[in-house]
């Protein structure tokens, strides 16, 4: 699309420092970052929100989301934020999907809160009943993959991190598979 940014960041006439590229997505180091090492990752294709992606697209781009996130664990981060916004309301300044990739340390100075509202049992359940009226069933919504019942899952080999790395120690309680 003509003047944004981002398509224009994914055709190469704005440079960026690319960490991850294939046909459809690219993620790159964000310019003025909350914290060193975060990422932005990107559509190629111009899609103004994830509404528009398809159920495959949008599914491959939370599975590079997750393997960007987990990079960011090993390369030292604490912990990572997920951030999309979706909508001039919800702070979306250029209609292309993007979710930015922060990661976060214990002492860091990234803020991301609101002011919670106070909210009775009677709302409440008015709230949930207007939503889930909404609200189609996943099935329907999104295939669920089911392995073949004669595979088994492979053995993944024993990370090679230092024991104080948080991606190691995550990896030991869970017995490597999250």
């Amino acid at each position: 699309m003509e003047n944004c940014i981002f398509c224009a960041l994914s055709q190469g006439s704005i440079p960026s420092q690319k960490v991850y590229e294939d046909e459809k997505f690219f993620a790159f180091l964000d310019i003025n970052p909350a914290n060193p090492g975060h990422l932005v990752l990107a559509t190629k294709a111009h899609f103004r929100t994830i509404m528009e992606m398809g159920v495959e697209d949008y599914s491959h781009f939370f599975v590079i989301a997750r393997a960007l996130s987990l990079a960011l664990l090993e390369f030292g981060a604490e912990g990572v934020n997920f951030l999309h916004s979706m909508g001039e309301a919800a702070g979306q300044r250029v209609p292309h999907v993007i979710l930015h990739i922060i990661p976060r340390y214990k002492s860091d100075s990234v803020h991301l809160v609101w002011d919670p509202q106070k909210m009775d049992e009677a709302k409440l359940s008015e709230l949930r009943t207007r939503i889930s009226a909404f609200i189609k069933a996943p099935q329907q919504q999104v295939p669920v993959y089911q392995a073949p019942a004669q595979q088994q899952m492979p053995q993944q080999p024993a990370p090679q991190k230092p024991a104080e790395s948080p991606v190691y120690q995550l990896r030991q309680k869970t017995g490597g598979y999250w």
